[in-house]
């Protein structure tokens, strides 16, 4: 890609946005509890979770493709082939950690997982020059945040042994990585002139197809229960929902913020995680989840509060 495709659309250190980033801010982390809350109760009802993701998010795609075509056709799809399939891997990576390990170490860790991005995210913006050295407010908000981290996942480890959990816990603890690395590639590699939801829609399709072939391999006997199970193929159908309309509202606001501000979706999705895992979940409160929360949030407010909103 040349580099004026590279920034075109998308700013990498966007002005502040308004009310409707703010907005689509909201939606999107609700959004993504949801599909974690959603993917929780498949994994008790014995769904093979990786048939369940591809199923999903081929739910998704067929939802979007008509508006998809009607906004774009297919003309000049090979031009952005390299970047929807980078855009695909680094949305369902994440997604496929989360749905997998999801019956392991509950919902409520998994939402919490998300609070990091940002501040990875940030951390990579320095690092490739989209954004200036942070001044010392920032810096502390970073390591408080990742102290947060750190004090969750020691009290679990403590709690649980060496158990099989560990491998989970940290299976869990890549899911930051993989979510701010694509925040930044999709800001970046924006392909000129394009919109979010064919960009959207052909992403999904892409990770879908990723994962479809894993499924198929490890749990091959077991896809037939999706649409078996009573009430299973119901769920596939609300996580496809819910996919479809998270990522339509999140492509819109990278385009409008940026990745750094977008990232903030992590925040929201915590939060209104960890309220959904607790109360119609009913999970067990995590060893030290509330210490744990109060340093991320403390360290992502001293983050935030020291940043030009939306820069």
């Amino acid at each position: 890609m040349s580099d004026a495709s590279v920034r075109a659309g998308v700013p990498s250190c966007a002005t502040a946005p308004g009310l409707s980033a703010i907005a689509l801010l909201i939606a999107v982390g609700g959004l993504i509890s949801i599909a974690v809350a959603v993917s929780k109760l498949a994994a008790e009802r014995g769904a093979p979770m990786l048939g369940f993701l591809a199923l999903a998010w081929l739910v998704a795609a067929a939802l979007l493709a008509p508006i998809a075509l009607a906004q774009r056709g297919l003309a000049g799809i090979g031009r952005i082939a390299g970047y929807v399939s980078g855009a695909g891997l680094l949305m369902i990576v994440p997604s496929a950690i989360g749905y997998v390990a999801v019956r392991h170490v509950g919902s409520g860790l998994i939402s919490f997982s998300f609070a990091f991005p940002v501040l990875l995210t940030w951390v990579l913006a320095v690092a490739l020059g989209d954004r200036g050295l942070a001044g010392w407010k920032q810096v502390a908000g970073v390591f408080a945040a990742l102290a947060g981290g750190m004090v969750l996942t020691l009290s679990k480890l403590r709690a649980g042994g060496l158990g099989g959990e560990l491998l989970w816990t940290l299976a869990v603890a890549g899911i930051p990585a993989a979510l701010a690395l694509g925040n930044i590639f999709r800001s970046r590699y924006w392909p000129a002139g394009e919109r979010p939801l064919p960009l959207a829609t052909l992403s999904i399709v892409t990770g879908a197809i990723m994962v479809l072939p894993a499924a198929v391999w490890l749990e091959g006997d077991e896809l037939s229960a999706l649409w078996l199970t009573p009430g299973l193929f119901a769920l596939v159908l609300a996580a496809g929902a819910v996919v479809a309309a998270q990522y339509v509202l999140q492509f819109r606001l990278q385009q409008i913020a940026g990745p750094v501000y977008t990232s903030q979706i992590g925040g929201v999705a915590a939060l209104s995680g960890a309220l959904l895992s607790f109360t119609v979940l009913a999970e067990t409160v995590p060893p030290g989840f509330w210490a744990a929360a109060i340093l991320v949030a403390g360290g992502s407010a001293l983050f935030h509060l020291s940043s030009r909103p939306g820069t």
